[in-house]
């Protein structure tokens, strides 16, 4: 039976025009939800985007980045050179004065060269689709990988590692296409060894919770080659990925031991960052399972395959069914799973996102095989399917956008200029400027306090609870502080987090300040989840006649 996954005719220009459409609307989406966002550091942009920008310049001034747990290496010497790119012959140090008198400008330019590199993939990925499958539907198919779930496009525009992982998931996809290609695996699979070693590497050296993703080269690799060759193929991919994986992260190397002893703190506990007794909570991790496969876009199609894979095995002698394509989705469906049960221990859907990267392909490759286990074509019912996913994404990127913009409206909504004589307090994760590079500037390893201090308002202040949050510090822009001595130096206080209940519990216990209890405070105010609390201020900035804690 023909093969409706194409579209007739495909030659010519119009088709080739035809690829750079959702790239183009893939990369107008992520912009414009940005701008909608608003600055990086409002509380629910700054984790973690601040802390690469430092680390970048970290990288910059020839230092060992201090945020090395993801590792994240990568996004911290990319982001170093597009800085270097965007300011030839500006000297480290000139370049880290700019980048701290305006961390936003510089980091809305690396956002915006990740989400063109995004873009980039994406009409990669569309040409590899149309090559091989020789039709437009599912080339069209795959390029929807960033839009499948507003989960993968709210973290496309960010600085952190997970713009990155959808551009290395989108070339996991594009090379494991090309290996459909009649012959090509079975002449240049060296080639296609060292190329996913590389990719593999640079999503390791990224984000090491993606590496479950890179069980795919692995059946990839064994198309239409003896026990031999698949064992020599697979040995070339190890070694090119722990090479990659090496070059990728030399810019670390300083921090290789803190890395280790992360990872191993992380992996013995049950709990969040390592949290918790014992290495599985047998009673959480059913229900994190669940969690993972709670997207409709996930557990339709990983359903779809597995139901696919289960006829196909069935019905192999009966048909001459597509090796290649069979072990290419049985390779998405043991990586996405075995992703799911390493991310079920801590569960959280933004660690899935490689394996989201992952969904249109496997639909592509169920529809395939569909028809040739149906013996009729899908292809109305599929080219219906592509109008209706469109359209629903783009009503979940005005959606999207709304609401991101809301967030923006209700930070902004209470202006901290407006307390410039009291003394600003903050605690995680607070909406404003200073807070984003205190925090950002004590995770990377202090390496820019005295800059800071000299250039930044001197009656901002935060409470650290970073690493462990059973207890409170109070810091300044040089480090902690007495936090009596440092209050008295000012006629109000101002408290602002997004938890105030955990800082209001923690307060009175871990800093020595009497007074500094519930009835301490003269007004409440609510910016959207943020909660601002006064001492001798009102809510509008006006003064009130209130006395301050007294040192002891």
């Amino acid at each position: 039976m023909p093969d409706t996954s194409k579209i007739a005719p495909t030659q010519g220009l119009g088709p080739r025009l035809s690829l750079f459409l959702l790239p183009v609307a893939f990369v107008a989406a992520a912009l414009w939800v940005r701008a909608q966002g608003g600055p990086t550091w409002l509380w629910f942009n700054l984790d973690p985007d601040y802390f690469y920008l430092l680390d970048a310049l970290n990288i910059i001034n020839l230092t060992t980045p201090g945020h090395v747990y993801h590792p994240g290496t990568t996004v911290q010497w990319l982001a170093a050179l597009i800085l270097k790119i965007a300011n030839p012959g500006t000297s480290a140090d000139d370049l880290t004065a700019l980048v701290l008198a305006d961390p936003e400008r510089f980091l809305r330019l690396i956002s915006t060269v990740f989400v063109i590199i995004i873009g980039i993939g994406v009409w990669t990925l569309g040409v590899a689709g149309r090559h091989v499958f020789g039709g437009l539907l599912a080339a069209w198919y795959l390029q929807l990988a960033p839009l499948i779930s507003m989960l993968v496009l709210k973290n496309a525009y960010h600085v952190k590692p997970e713009a990155l992982l959808i551009f290395t998931g989108l070339m996991l996809v594009a090379v494991s296409v090309l290996s459909l290609a009649p012959g090509l695996l079975a002449r240049r699979r060296w080639r296609f060894s060292i190329g996913f070693g590389v990719i593999a590497g640079f999503g390791v050296a990224t984000k090491i919770t993606a590496f479950p993703v890179f069980l795919l080269p692995l059946f990839v690799l064994g198309a239409d080659a003896g026990l031999i060759g698949w064992g020599r193929a697979v040995a070339l991919y190890g070694v090119s990925a722990l090479a990659a994986l090496f070059i990728f992260t030399l810019p670390a190397i300083g921090a290789y031991d803190v890395f280790i002893n992360w990872m191993a703190t992380v992996s013995q506990g049950s709990g969040a960052y390592g949290g918790g007794s014992g290495f599985i909570d047998m009673a959480a991790y059913p229900l994190g399972i669940l969690k993972m496969f709670k997207r409709p876009a996930f557990h339709v199609v990983f359903i779809l395959s597995v139901v696919t894979l289960v006829v196909a095995w069935r019905r192999r002698r009966g048909l001459a069914l597509p090796a290649g394509e069979i072990l290419l989705l049985a390779g998405i469906s043991v990586s996405q799973f075995a992703h799911v049960l390493v991310v079920a221990k801590q569960p959280n859907a933004i660690y899935m996102i490689p394996s989201f990267v992952l969904i249109p392909l496997a639909f592509v490759l169920v529809w395939r095989l569909g028809e040739r286990l149906l013996a009729r074509p899908l292809f109305p019912g599929v080219a219906v399917l592509l109008v209706v996913l469109v359209a629903a994404q783009a009503v979940g990127v005005f959606k999207l956008a709304r609401e991101q913009a809301a967030k923006r409206d209700q930070a902004l909504s209470v202006d901290m200029a407006r307390f410039d004589a009291c003394a600003r307090v903050y605690a995680y994760a607070a909406s404003n400027r200073s807070f984003a590079l205190l925090l950002a500037d004590y995770v990377t390893g202090a390496r820019f306090s005295s800059r800071l201090a000299a250039r930044e308002p001197g009656n901002d202040f935060w409470l650290e609870h970073w690493w462990d949050q059973s207890r409170l510090v109070f810091r300044g822009w040089r480090g902690p502080e007495n936090m009596a001595t440092a209050l008295k130096r000012y006629p109000c206080t101002v408290y602002r987090a997004t938890n105030w209940e955990i800082i209001e519990r923690l307060l009175p216990e871990t800093v020595s300040v009497p007074g500094i209890d519930k009835t301490a405070f003269d007004q409440v105010c609510r910016a959207g989840g943020e909660t601002i609390v006064t001492r001798g201020v009102d809510c509008r900035g006006q003064m009130l006649k209130t006395e301050q804690p007294k040192s002891p």
